[in-house]
């Protein structure tokens, strides 16, 4: 049986620390979960070091 964690904005970003995770939870042994208020933080951390990056791609 998996445990279910829930993977907050400080590490769904940087990218090297989020693969790493998901492709843990790729093998099975967790159940990786996150809401829309998480992704929308990870973003806005994004376009903040991104400023380069548009809110639309």
């Amino acid at each position: 049986m998996a445990f279910t964690v829930v993977y907050d904005a400080c590490v769904l970003y940087p990218a090297p620390l989020r693969d790493l995770l998901i492709r843990i939870a790729n093998t099975g042994l967790v159940r990786a979960r996150w809401t829309d208020r998480i992704l929308d933080e990870c973003f806005q951390s994004i376009l903040e070091k991104r400023p380069d990056l548009k809110p639309e791609r």
